[in-house]
């Protein structure tokens, strides 16, 4: 395992790594409610959720969609009742990948919601997802707090999200490379 603060093994991978940032395009875009609702939420697989692998199954189950509406909704059913924050800090005692979630509900703020990465879905996101928009990069917290504040009426109406588009992430998110 390489040391997690060299940044660069040789010459060669610090180039490699300039010229996927220089050739990197991006655009923003303001998602609607629907778009939003169908990003596809990451890859919950057990390396990544590693307390807890029985939540996983519930959550992001294989083989099923996993678009953010239906993540919110299984949450529902397994937390029904509780506010977003109760929600929330439940989950994150069971598994703290939850622990950004209970924080940023604590002091959920819209206009600190900031920009979400996107991209578009691969052959598989879009099998397992058909109702999918893109996927989710980054920014899934964020996004599972607020579309539960709003699932749950926390907050009454639904306000455009700023998402930044790539082809590929791969030159910031090295496992998110469509070659990885």
């Amino acid at each position: 395992m390489r040391d997690a603060n060299k940044l660069y093994s040789d010459l060669s991978e610090y180039k490699d790594s300039k010229r996927k940032i220089e050739s990197a395009t991006y655009e923003t875009i303001n998602l609607d409610e629907a778009q939003f609702r169908n990003l596809v939420f990451m890859e919950a697989n057990n390396y990544v959720w590693l307390a807890n692998h029985e939540l996983v199954g519930k959550l992001t189950p294989c083989g099923e969609p996993r678009t953010l509406q239906d993540v919110v909704e299984r949450i529902v059913t397994e937390y029904g009742g509780l506010s977003s924050i109760e929600i929330f800090k439940r989950l994150s005692d069971n598994e703290p990948w939850f622990d950004g979630c209970f924080i940023t509900s604590a002091r959920f703020d819209y206009r600190l919601l900031g920009e979400l990465k996107i991209r578009c879905l691969n052959e598989k996101e879009e099998t397992d997802s058909p109702n999918g928009s893109f996927y989710l990069e980054d920014g899934n917290h964020r996004a599972l707090v607020y579309l539960m504040f709003l699932r749950l009426g926390e907050i009454k109406e639904y306000k455009p999200v700023r998402a930044i588009w790539s082809k590929d992430w791969g030159h910031i998110f090295p496992w998110s490379s469509p070659a990885h």
